[in-house]
């Protein structure tokens, strides 16, 4: 791998992990909501990872 060498991921994982964690999110919402924010980091992260933005 080259020094300068551009990350490019498995988009189709990328999506996959943001709506794994969205449906997390969604059940963390009606079960514990003060809990909610534990998901935001994946979804997120996974969001911008699918975007091409990392």
């Amino acid at each position: 791998m080259k020094i300068n060498e551009e990350y490019k991921g498995n988009r189709t994982t990328e999506w996959a992990v943001f709506a794994v964690s969205t449906v997390a999110m969604i059940a963390l919402l009606w079960v514990s909501p003060e809990w909610v924010w534990v998901a935001w980091p994946f979804q997120f992260t996974a969001l911008a990872g699918a975007l091409n933005r990392l």
